[in-house]
């Protein structure tokens, strides 16, 4: 539920680890740190089965576990904003829906905040349909004059890949000023992993959207005609050639199952993704990865290093966050 303030119960964070979720332990807590904190975010990330509210969600308990104070405010609680000023630190995730009022209270109590991003779109134009890399997004000036103040006042900035925030400074260079950190999606890869089962054809999943590619799809399949290809998702395109099964939503603790059961997965964004989860889900399970130079997850250099490599990342990605987040002052 959305909570001013969030006191899970006793045993309720191993509860939400076991249904995908994993914590940094308490090790590299440093107890003079601990801080009370403010999470912002549109969606109440405790409950909401979106990939930012997941990946906040992972980082969430990994804070309460290291000793955290943390409050949670959303859409439900705004009107509790009086948490955000007396925190020692205010991390904004997905937060469109944050009223400007709140930047400026921010910063007439002097209160240090950082910038969670889950998407592209310094000015926010639009949730996650529109990107800094498009014409339309670049020459709105009345959205960069609104939001320039407030991020360059940010005492931190964690994006989830490099190309992630190489696409938010092409957009606007002047962020470049701003401390940063880059944190891979904190999912947890002992979910996915090789079954040893028989495999065959290909799956894609959430590529049934332009933006995520379904063109490009769509057009791999028409060229391989002998590869059947299985498209999981709830935005399934009614122009799917014969050769694609459309799967729908599949319950996430199966999609392990199904990526066994595939031996290439398929993902072919037209345009720069900031991580994309389903990828290194997908790799750890066994799967072939056919991709682009837009996967957010594909531009870390240590992908390239092999599966174990990318397992150890993604392990260790909350306490990476944390101790970005400890570091400001």
């Amino acid at each position: 539920q959305p909570a001013g303030c969030f006191r899970p119960p006793a045993g309720s964070l191993d509860k939400l680890e076991a249904h995908g979720q994993r914590s940094g332990g308490r090790e590299g807590q440093r107890p003079g740190a601990l801080m009370k904190i403010a999470w912002i975010q549109d969606m109440d990330p405790m409950v909401s089965p979106g990939g930012a509210e997941m990946n906040d969600r992972a980082m969430i308990i990994a804070g309460l576990r290291r000793g955290h104070d943390i409050s949670i405010l959303t859409q439900g609680n705004a009107h509790e904003e009086h948490q955000a000023l007396t925190a020692d630190l205010v991390i904004l995730s997905n937060a469109v829906t944050v009223p400007m009022s709140l930047y400026d209270a921010l910063a007439k109590e002097n209160r240090p905040y950082a910038f969670f991003f889950h998407d592209y779109g310094p000015w926010l134009c639009k949730w996650r349909l529109f990107y800094p890399m498009e014409e339309r997004c670049r020459t709105i000036c009345y959205l960069r004059s609104r939001w320039i103040d407030h991020l360059l006042r940010a005492k931190l900035m964690i994006w989830l890949s490099p190309l992630h925030r190489w696409a938010w400074l092409w957009g606007e260079p002047r962020l470049e000023a701003v401390p940063h950190a880059l944190v891979p999606s904190a999912l947890n890869p002992d979910l996915f992993h090789d079954l040893g089962g028989k495999r065959k054809d290909a799956i894609a999943v959430h590529s049934g959207l332009p933006f995520k590619g379904w063109p490009r799809v769509r057009a791999w399949a028409e060229e391989h005609p002998e590869t059947p290809l299985t498209l999981v998702g709830p935005d399934l395109p009614s122009d799917a050639p014969k050769s694609v099964r459309l799967q729908g939503p599949v319950p996430y603790g199966k999609m392990n199952e199904l990526y066994n059961q595939h031996e290439t997965f398929l993902h072919l964004p037209d345009r720069p993704m900031p991580f994309d989860r389903t990828v290194p889900e997908a790799y750890l399970a066994g799967c072939k990865i056919v991709g682009n130079s837009l996967v957010g997850a594909l531009s870390w250099p240590w992908f390239q290093e092999g599966r174990d490599a990318v397992r150890r990342e993604l392990k260790a990605a909350p306490t990476h966050f944390w101790e970005a987040m400890e570091g400001v002052r």
